[in-house]
């Protein structure tokens, strides 16, 4: 636990931009969760707190794959709980044997079930008097049971002892046996039972195998700070948007623009219109009242248009805006002695102004028709459907769609199975029933005669254990994917989405089988590597040494030589031979070895005989079956493990026996979850031709005035400076008459 948290809290929690409060608590809790989760289990009414965290669940699958391996590779224990040795048989070159320990309740033996019991408890006064499962304890403990190895014992005990005083002292009234030279540690006497009172989700009788799957976790106690994570963050710099009304100053500027250019368009546009009106109108009396002149004169259309233009020249020579201008400016006249020569100037100033007029509003309206807004749009409360036309419409960059609820578990958008296991885990080969048949009786001569069919008997069981074990394994794998959070503050679109969740789920199908893989590479290589025995001596064989060496019990690395090479277990755990013996009897089967331990045998084995029946019907007869081996795989079912019946088994165990997944996505739930409040889009605009004519109408006012203003003004400041420059040059000329 303490490993996990200290990795726990390495991890760091990285984020692009700082986090509100209400955000970074939702964010942190949900860590904390995929951590640490909690489940209720009612079992005969009892309501059990377990706290099932991803690090209970690896320490778990870890746990039960070593429990697994230990007990069907059949170890040789210290206090031969599982095995006891036994001595020579007549005529025997091998002078010992273990056999399986079967003196327990229910005629249980551990050579085919690691979990056989008997009540724990003091079976002898006097030391050396017996030590017989199968006789009666003179004073049994309340809780302690006693099982084939060590740890088994311990899981199916509890500590009910522990908390009775009167218990604790019973214990330790009957430690010595009655012997002299026994004496306790003075310690002892001051042990104390363990404290009910204190509050626990364990209750006294609770098999310690609970205790031991929650790691003795009690509660977690865990705390958040934000504060600290803002610090840690340290903003350089942050950003706001808000919405603003336009001013009344800016309002009632643009309004007196747009009255001012529109009572001067109007001022001009209305004379024209009312004169086209009145010629309309003579024109269609002139037709209704049927006048007749006498005299009509026919002009031709070229000639029209001569005319036309003829006028329009006049027209543009006589135009003048400034004819107001004589009136106001009587001084100017009185000095200027020709009045043609003010006209002139009026008509100059009328035609530059024209120009730049002209200029002036053809930059204004180009500018203004090339210029784009970018326009801000919110959608309250999207559809799904309105969120994907959005999308279709606007570039996923301009729409936002924050969530409302920005974390969604997995199981609520998200299904994941397996299409199907290898089909050795539902066949017959790995039931109760085949594996008894396989291991045969428990006589002493068995295991001196038919140790390969027990040890057959073994692989087909690990087998059956490692296809229980690969089930739960996925399924909790499962669980705790569904239990994860996905976290997104924006709303994904249906692509973004599809392809991050393919890409979560393609990793944690990869995942899943190598995280088995390597704890068990790991635990398997730790049995050769620590030369571990079991009771059938496939790895190490057991021999009584000399008189002169006082007849020590020695051991021997066994040697296998079924492909004409030497190969020692001491050096190789991937030695076997295939050739099994039983009662004299020899045969092979096709992939089925017998290696230095039975897990090792298994993996280097392969499932050809099961797919063919004369070599099952060789199995049954070699192993005196009563009975025909009921079925054999089918070799026309699909299997991604090609070639199907020569695959190792070991191969089929790294993999869990997956043969395929199923998955399906539901964008429709995450959508509803997420359940964004509001949709934002932004998008760019040109301006409209209102908004052109508007603008226009809003300067023409101004610029009127201003520039006939400016006109005027600057060409009578360049006159009088023209002026002032001949009248100079007039006083400085020279005098030539004599």
């Amino acid at each position: 636990v303490t490993n996990e948290l200290a990795v726990f809290n390495s991890l760091q929690f990285v984020n692009r931009q700082v986090l509100p409060k209400t955000t970074f608590d939702i964010q942190t809790s949900q860590l904390i969760q995929q951590f640490q989760k909690q489940v209720f289990d009612k079992k005969n009414l009892v309501l059990i707190l377990l706290v099932i965290t991803q690090t209970l669940t690896y320490f778990l699958n870890q746990f039960q794959l070593i429990r697994t391996s230990i007990q069907l590779n059949q170890f040789i224990t210290a206090d031969s709980n599982n095995a006891v040795l036994r001595g020579t048989l007549s005529n025997l070159i091998d002078s010992h044997r273990f056999v399986s320990n079967n003196e327990w309740d229910n005629t249980c033996s551990c050579g085919t079930n690691g979990s056989c019991i008997a009540s724990e408890g003091v079976f002898c006064r006097s030391y050396g008097t017996c030590f017989l499962f199968s006789s009666k304890p003179n004073q049994t403990i309340p809780g302690l049971f006693v099982s084939c190895l060590l740890v088994e014992s311990i899981l199916a005990s509890s500590l009910e002892c522990f908390y009775n005083t009167s218990c604790i002292q019973m214990l330790i009234d009957w430690y010595p046996f009655d012997r002299t030279e026994t004496t306790l540690d003075p310690r002892v006497l001051n042990v104390t039972a363990l404290d009910s009172t204190i509050n626990s989700r364990f209750s006294p009788d609770t098999k310690l195998d609970i205790i031991v799957s929650q790691l003795f976790l009690e509660y977690w106690i865990n705390s958040t700070n934000f504060s600290s994570y803002y610090n840690q963050c340290e903003p350089d710099q942050c950003f706001y948007t808000y919405e603003e009304r336009f001013n009344r100053a800016y309002i009632i500027g643009t309004l007196l623009g747009i009255v001012g250019g529109l009572s001067v368009v109007l001022r001009i546009l209305i004379p024209c219109i009312v004169i086209l009106l009145r010629r309309m109108y003579r024109q269609c009396r002139r037709f209704q009242t049927n006048v007749r002149r006498e005299m009509i004169v026919e002009i031709g259309i070229r000639q029209r248009i001569t005319l036309y233009l003829i006028q329009f020249q006049q027209f543009i020579r006589t135009i003048n805006f400034y004819r107001k201008v004589k009136n106001t400016h009587l001084q100017e006249i009185l000095q200027t002695t020709d009045e043609i020569s003010i006209i002139q100037r009026q008509q100059i100033a009328t035609r530059l102004y024209i120009i730049l007029f002209i200029v002036a509003i053809v930059i204004i309206v180009t500018f203004t028709g090339l210029n784009s807004q970018i326009q801000f749009i919110k959608v309250s409360s999207p559809t799904e459907l309105i969120f994907e036309q959005l999308q279709l419409q606007y570039s996923s960059s301009s729409l936002s769609c924050p969530c409302s609820q920005i974390s969604v578990q997995y199981s609520k958008f998200i299904s994941i199975k397996l299409t199907a296991y290898h089909q050795v885990c539902s066949s017959y080969f790995i039931s109760s029933n085949f594996i008894q048949l396989l291991w045969g009786n428990e006589s002493l001569e068995s295991y001196y005669y038919d140790v390969d069919m027990k040890i057959l008997s073994l692989h087909f069981n690990l087998l059956s254990s490692f296809c229980s074990l690969a089930k739960i394994m996925i399924e909790q794998k499962i669980e705790i994917f569904y239990s994860q959070q996905f976290i997104s503050v924006e709303l994904l679109t249906h692509h973004s989405f599809q392809i991050q969740i393919d890409s979560i789920i393609e990793n944690f199908i990869y995942q899943v089988p190598i995280n088995f893989r390597q704890i068990h590479n790991y635990i398997i290589n730790m049995f050769h590597a620590n030369q571990l025995h079991n009771i059938f001596l496939t790895n190490w064989n057991l021999h009584l040494s000399s008189y002169a060496e006082f007849y020590l019990m020695k051991t021997d690395p066994i040697t296998y030589n079924s492909t004409n090479v030497s190969c020692s277990c001491a050096a190789m755990s991937t030695c076997s031979r295939s050739i099994l013996t039983r009662y004299n009897k020899a045969i092979v089967l096709p992939g089925l070895v017998i290696g230095c331990l039975p897990i090792y045998g298994l993996r280097l084995s392969t499932l050809e005989c099961l797919y063919d029946s004369i070599c099952l019907q060789k199995l049954s007869n070699f192993s005196n079956m009563i009975y025909n081996i009921p079925s054999f795989f089918n070799v026309s079912m699909y299997s991604r493990f090609n070639p199907i019946s020569s695959v190792l088994v070991g191969t089929l165990i790294d993999e869990l026996f997956i043969e395929g997944w199923q998955h399906e996505t539901n964008y429709s739930n995450y959508f509803s979850i997420c359940a964004p409040s509001m949709c934002t889009y932004t998008f760019v605009k040109g301006n409209n031709f209102l908004y052109i004519f508007t603008t226009f109408l809003g300067l023409y006012g101004g610029l009127t005035v201003g520039l006939k203003f400016f006109i005027w003004h600057s060409l009578r400041a360049c006159l009088r400076v023209r002026k002032s420059l001949i009248f100079r040059r007039r006083r400085i000329a020279p005098n030539h008459t004599s």
